[in-house]
């Protein structure tokens, strides 16, 4: 990543210079007066306060919800504000449509979609994954066992009889990608090593064009954009995809089912969404490359691997529930891991309850169930949204509260299963204590599909090796933080060993 920052012409940062004093001259809209604003400080001049953002978003988030609690407050960002709402909000937004609040429109902006090739013209992605990627996990399952079985011999290096250094992100990273690339591009693909490379290398161009584009205004874009080396590589990416994968692949599979009547359809993620495109939009090869590309790359690779890594990480600080846990393997996968089935991993409630624990201390980023406002609104309460607001909730904080979860702030990894009885548990339940999956009708369609993936990597990973950090200090290696996103340390190398499992 820093290679490629270093590749940069001087010039645009002194853009980035004339960006703040846009900002500085042109500030973007004040908020309703009753809707406090969050900054870093009153005596620093809006501009800096929202360039510091990227650096003290944590706090601003945390400090708004401790502060106001009950109310809504504004957030600045170097591109606009966060309007965060209170959980008192949730019942009533829950249920809005895309029609009134946008989760997609809201992650456009986001991730500045419009230079990083993402689509919001269809709900085709979000279709397949509900009719088809859903219903379809214990029928696929075994096919993703088979392809997770070859990816441990290829991305886990031989460590029988020795500990050997690893990168655990990278490695699981690979594991993930293999695997589920199984399932959404179908065996013929699934083993490419530039689909591989490019699916895997796709959401960092795209994490450096988003941190090199977020602070300059919406105007200078287009012409930044031109020189970063970061765009460029998303779009040749692209193309290959289109060009030298799927259109072909897609091409011939229709070709195929036109010609022979005894075709069998391939049973993956790209023939669901051939299936169910209705329009032409979304029958073209073209745009059906472009989602797939966006599916894998944001919404099923990156995401599950650093919850996978925070799990060893928050594992290996306590050791004590690593027995625990392989027991309850054992149990579970009487016939084998690579008989594996769903149910066997539904059964799974001591990984499934650290893993939501985990994700609970460590979650993608410090809010959540972001939406856009489509449409001027005003809620039971008399709040008005005005269109083009960005709405989102402090899932972390509100995460961290005693009055939402008891003794928050004390990491119990079997918090979860300690009441077979209780509701809302599991780490796929949606609820105002744990919203890291998004909230309502627009949750994470995939979180099920994730769920099982991310259960089946682990349990391998926890039943046949053991790990320790390289210096022995015991430590967990920080989070990195960037905005409000959270991640955990990618390039921290720790010490694996394969055990001696009868």
């Amino acid at each position: 990543m820093a290679d490629q920052a270093l590749e940069m012409p001087c010039w645009p940062f002194a853009l980035l210079l004339s960006s703040s004093i846009y900002f500085y001259v042109y500030p973007p809209g004040e908020a309703p007066a009753e809707i406090p604003t969050v900054r870093l400080s009153r005596f620093l001049p809006d501009f800096i306060n929202r360039l510091m953002f990227i650096f003290v978003a944590p706090y601003l988030i945390k400090h708004g919800y401790e502060k106001y609690r009950d109310q809504p407050y504004r957030v600045l960002k170097a591109d606009g504000d966060l309007l965060v709402l209170p959980p008192k909000y949730l019942p009533e937004i829950r249920h809005l449509p895309p029609s009134k609040l946008s989760g997609v429109d809201a992650q456009f902006e986001n991730i500045l979609g419009k230079y990083t090739n993402v689509l919001i013209d269809s709900h085709l992605p979000v279709k397949t994954v509900h009719k088809g990627l859903t219903p379809a996990i214990g029928r696929v399952l075994p096919r993703l066992l088979n392809e997770l079985q070859f990816a441990f011999q290829v991305e886990v290096p031989d460590c029988d009889d020795r500990w050997v250094p690893v990168n655990l992100y990278d490695m699981i990273l690979g594991l993930l990608t293999r695997a589920t690339s199984r399932v959404i591009v179908g065996e013929d693909i699934c083993r490419n090593p530039q689909w591989l490379e490019t699916v895997t290398s796709y959401t960092v161009n795209l994490g450096i064009t988003v941190i090199l584009l977020r602070p300059f205004p919406n105007f200078m874009r287009p012409f930044v954009a031109k020189v970063l080396p970061s765009v460029r590589k998303l779009r040749s990416q692209l193309r290959f995809v289109q060009k030298e994968l799927f259109i072909p692949m897609i091409l011939a599979r229709r070709n195929a089912e036109m010609k022979d009547p005894a075709y069998e359809k391939p049973d993956d993620f790209l023939q669901w969404m051939m299936d169910l495109a209705k329009d032409d939009f979304d029958k073209d090869p073209a745009n059906i490359s472009q989602m797939l590309l966006i599916v894998m790359a944001l919404a099923v690779i990156h995401t599950s691997s650093m919850l996978m890594t925070h799990v060893i990480y928050d594992l290996m600080i306590r050791p004590e529930y690593i027995e625990p846990l392989r027991e309850e393997i054992r149990e579970t996968l009487k016939d084998g891991w690579d008989k594996a089935t769903q149910a066997s991993f539904a059964s799974q409630r001591r990984l499934d309850s650290f893993m939501r624990e985990s994700q609970r201390f460590n979650p993608t980023g410090e809010l959540s169930t972001h939406r856009m406002v489509m449409e001027k609104m005003v809620l039971s309460d008399g709040l008005t949204l005005e269109k083009g607001t960005h709405i989102c909730f402090p899932s972390k904080p509100m995460g961290m509260d005693d009055s939402i979860i008891e003794d928050a702030l004390t990491f119990k990894g079997f918090r979860w299963c300690e009441d077979p009885e209780a509701r809302n548990t599991s780490l796929v339940s949606i609820s105002p204590s744990n919203m890291h999956f998004g909230y309502g009708r627009q949750a994470c369609p995939g979180r099920f599909f994730a769920a099982n993936t991310n259960k089946a990597v682990l349990s391998r990973l926890i039943a046949d090796y053991e790990f320790k950090f390289e210096d022995d200090n015991g430590k967990r290696p920080s989070n990195l933080t960037l905005g409000e996103q959270i991640m955990p340390n990618m390039y921290t190398k720790i010490l694996l060993k394969k055990r001696d499992v009868v």
